[in-house]
């Protein structure tokens, strides 16, 4: 993991600085608006994602290389719900699918030099509930609050990445060879950006939520100009690599930070990743690239 000191400066540039990227493949979900819509304006390419499952099948046999997958979508600060899966819509989506869709593409990720896995997280993972265990879907089936629900995929998405990572460095999903086999692997913040999240805060606080609204607003930046910064950082930069950004929570521009102390603990990133697998092969079958 790079230190934040480590790195050479903290202004990444889109327009400026995202390298050519001529025959290079990326995957970006969340691309219709936002942050997502933002990265792949600057990327201009985008197989936007509706039935992770099915698509991830599609893209894992047809590429034949993937130079990133961007994961940025995902539900914000908003009320309980459960899918027709019955799971917490916010792990369902924030986390499960998105777990399935690395998980899928991560042969292909390995055979491509360079390449890279970005997980949009949020600085809010540092206001999860410290009582979690991340054991069993009756726990995330629980309607937490808004905030917590949304809190808890955030740090869930880190310490996914994170078990991801030292998995892969164990050789458990292959041999690591040179720049082949282990991919860059990070997660972002985008900072403080207007999106439809909002309207989710409203929804789920009322006249509450609108006043919190209204006054952060102001202070909220673009999300095609700014919001996807660090992400497209993670995904683009030949710095990534030179400067050895692995493992890494990177915030606006391209600032490495320190999770919290429950992002660390390899417990927690254990039991996420047996209640992970658990809950896609009850869903979606035996998976292929799952240890």
């Amino acid at each position: 993991m790079a230190s934040a000191l480590g790195l050479s400066s903290n202004t990444f540039d889109p327009d400026k600085d995202i390298p050519d990227l001529d025959g290079k493949v990326y995957v970006v979900t969340g691309g219709s608006a936002g942050i997502g819509y933002g990265i792949v304006a600057h990327l201009c390419n985008l197989e936007d994602l509706k039935q992770t499952d099915e698509v991830a099948k599609q893209l894992a046999q047809k590429l034949t290389r993937l130079d990133a997958l961007v994961c940025n979508a995902g539900l914000g600060v908003g009320i309980y719900n459960e899918t027709r899966d019955g799971i917490d819509s916010h792990m369902q989506v924030n986390v499960f699918a998105q777990a399935h869709l690395t998980l899928m593409l991560l042969p292909v990720l390995q055979k491509t030099t360079d390449s890279r896995i970005v997980h949009q997280s949020s600085y809010l993972h540092k206001g999860a509930t410290t009582s979690m265990k991340l054991e069993s879907l009756h726990e995330m089936n629980q309607d937490i609050c808004a905030m917590l629900l949304y809190n808890r995929t955030k740090l869930a998405q880190i310490l996914f990445l994170r078990q991801l990572y030292s998995r892969i460095k164990a050789t458990q999903f292959g041999t690591v060879t040179g720049n082949t086999g282990l991919p860059w692997i990070n997660t972002t913040h985008p900072g403080g950006i207007k999106t439809d999240q909002q309207a989710q805060a409203v929804e789920a606080y009322g006249s509450l939520g609108k006043i919190g609204v209204a006054v952060a607003r102001p202070f909220l930046k673009d999300p095609v100009s700014q919001g996807c910064r660090s992400a497209l950082f993670a995904a683009t930069s030949p710095d990534i690599a030179t400067e050895q950004v692995q493992n890494s929570l990177i915030v606006p521009d391209r600032k490495v930070v320190e999770p919290s102390k429950q992002a660390l603990d390899k417990t927690l990133s254990q039991n996420l990743w047996n209640l992970t697998k658990q809950v896609l092969e009850s869903k979606i079958g035996n998976l292929p690239c799952t240890t």
